[in-house]
């Protein structure tokens, strides 16, 4: 069997279960360490690839559902959903909907091995198979590393809030819900290495492909070179790491939480396997047809050459004539706005911080925005919105055409009505972001912005 065959097989076999999803590690681990430490233990090139793709898949794989903690948790109440984004990334004895303190997540706990063990007894005699099903079990046994302990609920700011019993989130220990730093392999070496060795084991443990045998590399010797990938702090550094052990296409560390460096090589990757939007407008069904055009009209300035102060002055809280009776809980124009342009910035990881921050941004924050923003090349370059954003479906029974962003009714602001719009960002994948616009009169008024470190 060829390689693209063995490929393409091994992927299909898991099709029809990966929907995009939030992520935990991200795809230096997923994708990159998986790969090296699969050809590391005895499997050959397609195969090693089989497996690393469907461990990434998991996290940005097919749109089947959306893992979304804004939608799930926050803007809506989806229990199923918060489930299986708690199987896949927070694996622990007690299942969602429930208190978080109930919900502790054990590094390579038996919750994070329960998918692994159904597979290890599926795949014998068919092993060729389900490969793509061994990478997506390794996924909630390397998350478990990374988000180990009682997960917290986002906290996206005043205009919304999140179920906690639903929601899972970044443990206050790993960095907290602001914060990409449980994901980060830099901040957690030891733990870096201690789920790259679990990874490594469960490999040599899966059967023979067809029964030919593998000659697997003592873990020892793979200790030095797992401890310099784990604490490598940059984009380039990843990419130095990888080229080194023979990986020269490094593209999958494109939208990974760490700053680019001096040379983190070409950053666009299709491995997320994604099927294109068929537009540049939202056709959600259920949506308010003015305020779908409202958002499509927005997000189309946004992403131009436009001045954001202009965009946000036109459509924003500036060109309101008088104050709304929940001001206080939305952001100030010059907030927002400072808001719009960090997360256009291209290099999200050299920016995380900052984007991260809980409102309200001070005055030295806000001069910071200021200086990474000036010049124009450090945002990313003018774009359609499909060619933006990663396609998305509700969480809805009924079908739903591919979305560039999902409208969400929020909790009436006294007598206004307020919506938002959640997308997920090329360029910042491992996060979800939202728009909250409010009716006044006859129009839509843009008026906060929000954002969740789904991982």
């Amino acid at each position: 069997m060829s390689r693209k065959s063995t490929l393409l097989l091994a992927i299909a076999a898991v099709a029809t279960t990966l929907p995009l999803r939030a992520q935990g590690f991200e795809a230096d681990v997923h994708f990159g360490l998986t790969r090296w430490l699969a050809l590391r233990a005895g499997f050959n090139e397609s195969q090693a690839e089989a497996i690393a793709m469907a461990d990434q898949r998991v996290d940005g794989g097919l749109v089947q559902t959306t893992e979304l903690n804004l939608e799930y948790a926050c803007a809506g109440s989806f229990p199923e959903v918060a489930q299986q984004a708690q199987r896949e990334r927070y694996p622990a004895a007690t299942p969602v909907p429930g208190a978080p303190a109930d919900r502790v997540v054990q590094p390579g706990g038996e919750a994070a091995r329960h998918d692994l063990i159904k597979i290890f007894a599926l795949a014998k005699g068919k092993e060729g198979l389900m490969l793509g099903k061994l990478g997506q079990a390794l996924h909630p046994l390397q998350d478990s590393w990374a988000h180990q302990g009682t997960p917290s609920s986002p906290d996206p700011g005043t205009s919304i809030n999140c179920d906690a019993n639903l929601a899972s989130a970044h443990p206050m220990a790993r960095g907290g819900p602001h914060s990409h730093a449980a994901d980060l392999t830099a901040r957690w070496p030891a733990d870096t290495l201690a789920m790259a060795k679990a990874t490594y084991e469960e490999l040599l443990n899966y059967g023979l492909v067809e029964g030919r045998p593998r000659t697997p590399a003592a873990w020892v010797s793979l200790v030095p070179l797992v401890d310099a990938f784990g604490k490598a702090t940059t984009k380039t550094q990843k990419r130095a790491w990888f080229v080194g052990q023979g990986m020269a296409d490094t593209r999958f560390l494109s939208g990974i939480s760490l700053p680019d460096g001096p040379d983190p090589g070409p950053l666009t990757w299709n491995g997320r396997m994604l099927p294109p939007l068929p537009g540049n407008r939202s056709m959600q069904h259920d949506a308010p047809a003015d305020a779908r055009a409202f958002f499509d009209r927005f997000l189309s300035r946004w992403l131009s050459t436009e001045r954001i102060d202009d965009v946000v002055a036109d459509m924003g809280r500036g060109r309101r004539a008088k104050s709304s009776a929940l001001d206080e809980v939305a952001q100030s124009p010059r907030e927002l706005v400072a808001r719009l342009k960090l997360w256009k910035l291209r290099d999200h990881g050299g920016a995380a911080e900052l984007a991260h921050a809980p409102t309200p941004l001070n005055a030295g924050q806000l001069k910071a925005v200021n200086r990474l923003t000036r010049d124009p090349a450090s945002s990313i370059p003018p774009m359609a919105l499909a060619d933006a954003v990663y396609s998305l479906q509700p969480s809805t029974p009924a079908p739903m055409p591919m979305l560039p962003y999902i409208v969400r009714p929020l909790p009436a602001a006294g007598k206004a009505l307020r919506l938002i719009a959640i997308a997920r960002l090329k360029h910042a994948p491992y996060d979800t972001v939202g728009w909250i616009a409010e009716r006044q009169g006859d129009q839509w008024v843009l008026i906060d912005m929000v954002w969740s470190v789904d991982l």
